[in-house]
C-alpha cells in the first residue's frame, strides 16, 4: 500500500430551501465579487432549470441544483490554508442571504494506491472485513464497499470506503477511495440565526477536515506500514451529468 493519504478534493455542500439554480450565473458571481474578475471558465457552462455547472481553470467548481449548491476545489499540492472555496462559499451565502439555509456538509476526499487490484481488494475484504463464506457465491467474489457513520459533537461524520481505479497520465492505478461527509444541521430558530450558524461551520472547515484525517490515520493506516509519497493533482470526484 502506498498510503501517505492526502486530501485530493474538498467540497462544501449546502442545502437550502427554495434555492433555484438559475440565480447562480457567471456574470452574477463576478459582479458580486464572489468569483475574481480574472477567473476563466475551464469549459462551457451547463445552465438550465435543473442544474448549473461552472468549472474554472483555477480548479474551483460550483454546481447548483434545486435546493442544493456545492462548491468544490481540486486541492492538489495546495496547503489547506491556501484552499479558496471556504471564502468563496461564505461570500456566496452572504450574497444569497434571503435563502433559508438548512444543512451544510464539509466533504473531503482522497485515496491511497496499491500495487495491484488484488492488494486493494484484500484491504477491504481481508483487513477491514472479516473473511467468511459470504465473500464468495457461485464462484464470484463479492465487491464490497463500506459506509460508516460517527455521531460526533456538533455533527455526523460519514465515511464511504470504495475500491477504485485512478487514472494517471501514464497508467491506471488500483486504489481505495475515502470519501468524507461531515454533516451539520444548522442551529437557530430563524433564517438569520441559521445563516450565522452556516458561516460558523464554514469558518471552522479545517477542524472538520482534520477530524476526518485523524480518524483515517488512527484507525485505517497503521503506523508500522511503509509510507510512500502519494500522487497529487488527481481529481477523485466522479463526473457530473450534463443535464
Amino acid at each position: 500500500m502506498n498510503k501517505n493519504f492526502e486530501i485530493q478534493e474538498l467540497a462544501i455542500a449546502i442545502t437550502a430551501k427554495n434555492l433555484k439554480p438559475t440565480i447562480i450565473t457567471p456574470d452574477v458571481l463576478k459582479s458580486t465579487g464572489i468569483i475574481p474578475q480574472d477567473w476563466e471558465l475551464a469549459r462551457e457552462p451547463v445552465f438550465n432549470n435543473f442544474v448549473v455547472q461552472l468549472f474554472y481553470k483555477t480548479g474551483v467548481g460550483i454546481v447548483a441544483q434545486p435546493n442544493n449548491v456545492t462548491v468544490v476545489e481540486v486541492v492538489g499540492k495546495r496547503k489547506l490554508v491556501d484552499i479558496q472555496i471556504p471564502k468563496i462559499t461564505q461570500q456566496l451565502v452572504e450574497k444569497l442571504s434571503q435563502i433559508e439555509y438548512q444543512r451544510v456538509g464539509i466533504n473531503p476526499r482522497g485515496f491511497v494506491t496499491f500495487n495491484s487490484e488484488a492488494e486493494a481488494y484484500q484491504y477491504i475484504n481481508g483487513k477491514l472485513l472479516s473473511p467468511g463464506a459470504w465473500q464468495e457465491f457461485q464462484g464470484a467474489k463479492v465487491n464490497a464497499a463500506l459506509q460508516l457513520s460517527y455521531p460526533l459533537q456538533g455533527g455526523v461524520l460519514n465515511v464511504n470506503i470504495n475500491q477504485a481505479n485512478v487514472q494517471f497520465p501514464e497508467k491506471v492505478v488500483p486504489a481505495i477511495l475515502f470519501s468524507g461527509n461531515y454533516n451539520y444541521a444548522l442551529a437557530g430558530n430563524n433564517a438569520a440565526e441559521k445563516l450565522q450558524s452556516l458561516q460558523q461551520v464554514i469558518s471552522n472547515w479545517q477542524g472538520s477536515v482534520n477530524t476526518f484525517q485523524k480518524l483515517l490515520a488512527e484507525n485505517f493506516f497503521p503506523s508500522n506500514e511503509t509510507v510512500v509519497e502519494a500522487p497529487r493533482n488527481i481529481s477523485v470526484f466522479p463526473p457530473i451529468a450534463n443535464s
